[in-house]
């Protein structure tokens, strides 16, 4: 009888792959490892959450072709003689009668021959298999409603699943485990009654799946058919409606449809069908305008999303920056996030299309709207509550310099408050760090900066940018180290778990722990960079006075910058570009940024006017990476050689504003003890000399020197604007103006002294900075800001400023004096 229904399994099977297709999946457990245990004598059962022959027709074929053993041939020996080598976790009932437990009966053969062979094991192998949950080019209503969800089908709807959905399967293998370590793990008793034991690992299992499962397809999808429910009859928002009513002077009614249309202004509405047909045309786009996306980290997140609500924090470079992420989580078997997007992007045709793939529309400013803060809030809870992963960008808008802005604290603050009420599922934010060859919206940042208006999206500029896109090279995808808010509040608040927090509460620390995780977030998004061709040459280029290099120094220039971060890592989620300094400025030449000037004597690399102020955006992208050892180079360049403790200290005062300005991982004390082993580095390299314990430059004109110029030039711009602010605050005088009078004159000194360089650089006078710089000044104690918001300091600033003059070249620091007014 075996034989006859093996037989039809495999005629089925052969008949079933006419048709049915499984996606690669790259996220497939080790096999060759698994491989190495099963040579050892132990014997494989696989384990499916659905009692089914197609499953089990899938899993046969797609486990056959990773070189495991087959799910159709039964064993030959022991307890389970005779029975296929699976456990389902679901079984289907029977079309008559109850039927037997076939796991329990399974999982107590197993343990029975573990008991009479101590010496053998079996190798649970857990599998995931979805139906319809591959994306194709489908919008058709009959197949979304035929995926798989959190139900088991019946016979008939099976059936239809696999005819209608079968070409778009997602099939998974997940880590093995040893049948007896879970025994060891959780046996209590040595008694050979096994219904308990097999109770607990059948809920082990189960929890499993469910956790792949809230992973790969997201909460259970009642969970949004009921969310607007949930926040509209929660005692936060019918306290909100009443207290509203009452200071409104209007009825509740009227105040609960108002809530109820805010609640509809905001509400995503993710279905499949709409994710199926974005996902469609965002691969058309992809292939159309990049040359591929490069990801890394995705493993630690999926792994991540089986236990937590997560956030999804990226850095904001451009409007696809949306589109790319939840493209590339859904392609690598996680469910499309909920994405925090300003009004301004809720469209015609657009907007329905963005709030069907995840979008729920924020306004730029609550202005004090009580009852749309309420509602807001109680939106993002229900999502973090119910198990939808979320994503926002910290930085609020996009950065027209490249560089990370200040993070806005809004939404982090409400992510904290809602964690606070229910951590029961806890919230784990994920620093994504976005990076382009290209950015589209390029030449709309460059006039933005010079003050033009910033012009407001509609859809036909979009398609009309969109239609225009070529040659953009790559896009890179970096997913850095995950912030456990459970972990950050127990150091920072130990006591927090002691307080029953309501969703109006907001203890006096919040805005404190706030802002703390506000810049660890950045900070740990910028750790997570990408060098890539583009914004290597684009570091090394803009390093020299003119933009423009001989063809050899470039190449050993980049080979310097490429080996220190080999050497000494700024991170360890900092990826490197591949290739070699020749594809690398090949490619970057055919992007059409470096234009190539064969010489007799040698040839002569540069960038064009246009060129050079969209290469700096680039530059700014991973500017943060060498930031380090440009300091360093910077205080032995300037100078007849300096000491070891006297360089340490020039870094202790310089190294807070340069890392404010550019959110750096290193702290002040890790800063200074990295002097001496940059140095070390220097001077391995012939960058720099070592004389009765002083260190020095090597004599202009030599190699070696160009070289360390060419670091130092890196944060030139940053320790520019430092002396600007410094000599601005000099001229005014303590208790003379305020923050903006400061940040508006800094900028218009910063304005001039580009001209006077020659340089058209838009990027280097943005009054973000100068802000910034002003807030390192009073978090360093070194200005004070009085009760009339004007700007007080003592003598400690004038002798920052004499040191200053120590940093830079003599003709930035005339310049400076000069349009400042200051004595020599």
């Amino acid at each position: 009888m075996n034989f006859i229904n093996d037989l039809f399994s495999r005629l089925i099977q052969a008949i079933m792959f006419w048709w049915v297709r499984v996606g690669d999946n790259p996220h497939h457990t080790d096999v060759s490892a698994l491989n190495k245990q099963l040579a050892d004598g132990k014997q494989l059962i696989y384990v499916l959450e659905h009692n089914s022959l197609a499953d089990l027709l899938v899993l046969d074929r797609q486990c056959r072709k990773h070189g495991l053993p087959s799910a159709l041939e039964r064993i030959d020996d022991g307890e389970m003689q005779g029975r296929r080598p699976l456990l389902a976790i679901r079984d289907r009932k029977p079309l008559f009668g109850r039927g037997e437990d076939q796991l329990a009966d399974n999982l107590e053969r197993l343990l029975s021959e573990l008991d009479e062979d101590p010496d053998s094991d079996f190798i649970l192998l857990p599998v995931a298999l979805y139906w319809g949950r591959a994306a194709d080019n489908s919008t058709n209503p009959i197949k979304v409603l035929l995926d798989s969800n959190w139900k088991m089908m019946g016979r008939f709807k099976k059936f239809l699943t696999v005819l209608i959905n079968g070409r778009n399967t997602y099939f998974e293998i997940n880590d093995p485990v040893s049948l007896r370590s879970l025994v060891e793990t959780e046996s209590d008793s040595s008694s050979e009654d096994y219904s308990l034991l097999v109770k607990k690992i059948s809920r082990l299992m189960k929890v499993h799946f469910r956790r792949v499962r809230a992973a790969v397809i997201g909460p259970d999808m009642s969970s949004k058919r009921l969310l607007a429910g949930k926040v509209m009859h929660s005692d936060h928002i019918r306290g909100a409606i009443a207290q509203y009513a009452e200071e409104q002077g209007i009825s509740e009614d009227e105040a609960a449809r108002l809530a109820r249309k805010h609640f509809d202004a905001i509400a995503a509405d993710l279905t499949n069908t709409a994710v199926r047909f974005l996902s469609a045309i965002m691969s058309w786009v992809w292939n159309k305008i990049y040359h591929g996306i490069e990801m890394r980290g995705i493993e630690s997140v999926r792994e991540l999303a089986k236990d937590y609500s997560l956030v999804f924090a990226p850095c904001h470079r451009s409007h696809i920056d949306y589109l790319l992420l939840s493209y590339q989580l859904y392609h690598h078997g996680l469910n499309v996030p909920h994405i925090v997007a300003g009004e301004n992007l809720n469209m015609p045709v657009v907007g329905r299309i963005l709030r069907g793939c995840g979008a729920f529309f924020i306004r730029r400013s609550f202005g004090g709207d009580k009852l749309y803060t309420a509602v807001f809030n109680e939106y993002l809870h229900n999502l973090f509550t119910s198990g939808f992963s979320v994503e926002y960008f910290v930085e609020g808008g996009r950065s027209r310099t490249g560089r990370s802005l200040k993070p806005a604290t809004g939404t982090l603050a409400m992510t904290v408050r809602s964690h606070l009420r229910d951590n029961t599922k806890p919230i784990v934010i994920v620093p994504v760090y976005i990076g382009y060859e290209k950015v589209f919206e390029s030449s709309s940042y460059q006039g933005e900066l010079r003050g033009k208006s910033k012009k407001k999206e509609n859809l036909f500029d979009l398609a009309k940018t969109v239609n225009k896109l070529k040659n953009n090279g790559k896009v890179y995808l970096n997913f850095g180290e995950a912030i456990h808010l459970n972990n950050l509040l127990d150091n920072e608040q130990p006591k927090w778990r002691e307080t029953t927090y309501g969703p109006d509460d907001k203890p006096e620390w919040l805005p404190g722990f706030v802002n703390q995780l506000a810049t660890l977030l950045v900070t740990r998004i910028n750790a997570a960079a990408a060098l890539n061709p583009v914004n290597m040459v684009a570091t090394a280029l803009l390093a020299t006075s003119r933009q423009a290099i001989d063809g050899r120094l470039l190449k050993k220039h980049l080979a310097l910058l490429l080996e220190m971060q080999q050497v000494h890592g700024y991170n360890e989620h900092t990826s490197l570009p591949l290739g070699d300094v020749d594809e690398w400025i090949e490619y970057t030449g055919s992007m059409e940024y470096l234009h190539h000037i064969p010489q007799p004597l040698g040839d002569l690399y540069g960038l064009s006017s246009k060129s050079t102020v969209s290469m700096s955006y680039y530059r700014n992208n991973v500017q943060h990476l060498f930031a380090l050892p440009s300091l360093v180079a910077t205080l032995v360049a300037q100078g007849d050689g300096a000491s070891l403790y006297l360089l340490q200290r020039r870094m202790r005062q310089v190294y807070p504003y340069i890392r404010n300005e550019l959110f750096l991982m290193p702290t002040v004390e890790e800063a200074v003890d990295s002097v001496e082993l940059w140095l070390q580095f220097f001077a391995e390299r012939q960058l720099v000399t070592c004389d009765d314990d002083r260190w020095f430059a090597p004599e202009k004109g030599q190699v070696t020197r160009l070289q360390l110029e060419l670091l130092v030039n890196i944060t030139l711009p940053a320790l520019e604007r430092y002396f600007i602010g410094l000599s601005v605050l000099v001229r005014f005088g303590s208790g003379q103006c305020q923050a903006d009078e400061l940040e508006q004159q800094s900028q218009l000194m910063a304005q001039r002294l580009s001209l006077l360089n020659g340089l058209d650089a838009p990027e280097f006078f943005d009054k973000t900075l100068f802000r910034r710089f002003i807030e390192a000044l009073r978090k360093a104690s070194v200005i004070t800001v009085n009760d009339d918001g004007v700007i007080e300091f003592d003598s400690e600033l004038q002798s920052q400023l004499e040191d200053a003059n120590k940093l830079l070249p003599v003709e930035v620091v005339y310049n400076v004096m000069q349009v400042a007014d200051l004595p020599d």
